[in-house]
């Protein structure tokens, strides 16, 4: 064989090749677009995340799609068990072999693919609430942490005045994590009482939520008047923006991005292993303990089911006690106990 010859032959498998990796990027472009719900919020940036995790899959494994095992996947599962550094949470693990299951089941649909190696391969799902991410903060940790955010907010730092809004609002309402950071200027209406924050919640019903917390309105006005993005309020714009590096300016703010915040915040606080989603434990173990009902407790939630409600603050909370003084002034109606203890 000549070099020009080996020099055709190599170009010609270069180019099927790249063809062959524009083919998946396109198959993985069109799944991740139509599994993701047009009403869901911060779309974008859902089939990004969705898009990278998949495409990083065939990237590791540098498998074709048919071609792929189940082995492939639990070394894939096990590799990222084994990463240093940034090494992902046992959910994050699921969630992404998660996506790549989504992703064959979608090509067995529309490709005539044969078989679903993830789903072989898939992580145990968690028991609902087993995380650490389910521990409420007490009442203490929840003043110590807003204190350390308040001092900072006071000082006159605009990313600490945006995230002591965020901070109050996730405490204040129990909110998830999408349903306030990807809050709308058109979602939120000020009002003398406070303000009316709308939009869609879990399972794509809209909602509107009441917000009377004077504290919570006033840093977020604050934040807003700081920023001097006032105006958003009767805009599409994103409520909270990047203000950390001036080419980010007016970037829509992640979640992942507070996080890392919070996490500066709760180590000054004395505070360890922190989770946003902490915010809403915390909050429905105060709406437990307060009201001793179950029923408020779903409501104040927007849980669909009591038995979730029920699980949930069984994890979080101390039941509240509305019987036993009741039942102690029937027992001791002579006070007899109370005689003998105290002598």
């Amino acid at each position: 064989m000549t070099t020009s010859e080996a020099q055709i032959i190599e170009q010609t498998a270069l180019a099927v090749s790249d063809r062959h990796d524009v083919a998946l990027r396109t198959a993985i472009e069109v799944w991740a677009a139509s599994s993701t719900s047009g009403t869901t919020r911060r779309r974008e940036e859902l089939i990004a995340k969705k898009r990278k995790v998949v495409v990083s899959f065939f990237a590791d494994v540098g498998r074709d799609p048919g071609e792929v095992t189940p082995m492939d996947v639990q070394q894939w599962c096990d590799g990222m068990r084994r990463e240093d550094g940034h090494r992902p949470a046992a959910a994050t693990i699921y969630a992404r072999v998660s996506f790549l299951s989504s992703f064959y089941a979608w090509a067995q649909r529309e490709l005539g693919l044969r078989t679903n190696p993830a789903l072989l391969a898939r992580p145990k799902a968690l028991k609902p609430y087993q995380t650490e991410s389910t521990k409420s903060w007490t009442d203490e940790e929840l003043r110590r942490i807003t204190s350390v955010v308040v001092a900072r907010a006071a000082g006159g730092d605009l990313v600490g005045k945006r995230d002591l809004a965020l901070l109050l609002l996730y405490t204040s309402t129990g909110l998830r994590r999408e349903e306030v950071i990807g809050l709308r200027g058109r979602d939120v209406q000020i009002t003398g009482e406070g303000f009316i924050i709308g939009g869609r919640v879990k399972g794509g019903r809209y909602r509107a939520r009441e917000v009377r917390d004077q504290d919570t309105k006033a840093a977020l006005l604050d934040y807003l008047t700081t920023a001097k993005r006032l105006h958003v309020l009767k805009t599409d714009a994103p409520v909270w923006t990047r203000h950390d590096h001036p080419k980010l300016a007016g970037e829509a703010l992640t979640s992942h991005a507070f996080v890392r915040n919070l996490k500066l915040y709760a180590r000054e606080a004395g505070m360890e292993h922190v989770h946003l989603h902490q915010t809403r434990h915390t909050f429905g173990r105060i709406v437990a303990e307060e009201t001793g009902s179950m029923t408020a407790t779903q409501d104040a939630l927007d849980h669909a089911n009591l038995s979730t409600t029920t699980v949930y603050v069984q994890r979080i909370a101390v039941k509240r006690d509305l019987h036993s003084t009741a039942i102690a002034r029937r027992r001791n109606g002579t006070g007899a106990i109370s005689k003998m203890i105290d002598g």
